[in-house]
Order: C-alpha cells, then sequence, then structure tokens
C-alpha cells in the first residue's frame, strides 16, 4: 500500500509535468496552483484530480497546450 506522502509528492510530481507554466503546491490540506501571467491567477482545490480539472479547463480558455503523462519510458505514467 502506497503512503499519502508518497502518492501526494507523485501526484506533484504529474501536476508539474503536465502543468509547466504553472507553480503547483500542496499546503495545509489544500492543492494550489499559480500562473506566470501579470497578474498572476490562482486556483484552489481539496484534491490534485480538482486541480488539474481546473488547470486543464485555464489552457483550454487560454489556448495553451497540456503535457502528456508519461514517464521518461514513453509509456504512460501509472
Amino acid at each position: 500500500m502506497t503512503s499519502e506522502l508518497a502518492e501526494r509528492e507523485r501526484a506533484l510530481e504529474l501536476l508539474r509535468t503536465a502543468f509547466p507554466d504553472y507553480r503547483i503546491v500542496f499546503s495545509k490540506g489544500r492543492w494550489a496552483a499559480v500562473s506566470a501571467g501579470d497578474p498572476p491567477v490562482v486556483w484552489f482545490a481539496g484534491t490534485p484530480g480538482g486541480l488539474c480539472g481546473q488547470l486543464f479547463q485555464a489552457q483550454l480558455r487560454n489556448g495553451g497546450t497540456v503535457v502528456p503523462f508519461q514517464d521518461g519510458s514513453g509509456g504512460s505514467a501509472r
């Protein structure tokens, strides 16, 4: 069984890979992302999936791209 800390670290890794234009952190039980824009935009979520959905929608609205979730071997990350 994977520990909560290991799952959180993996989620951070995947989110940061998929959304490299955002600073993504986990603190005090909440997930947050900040855009590099001027002014910056901030998103908050209770789960990594919730934050992922918000960032995906932001990318769609702004015409950005989402990097594929892949490990270094070319296969899908799990």
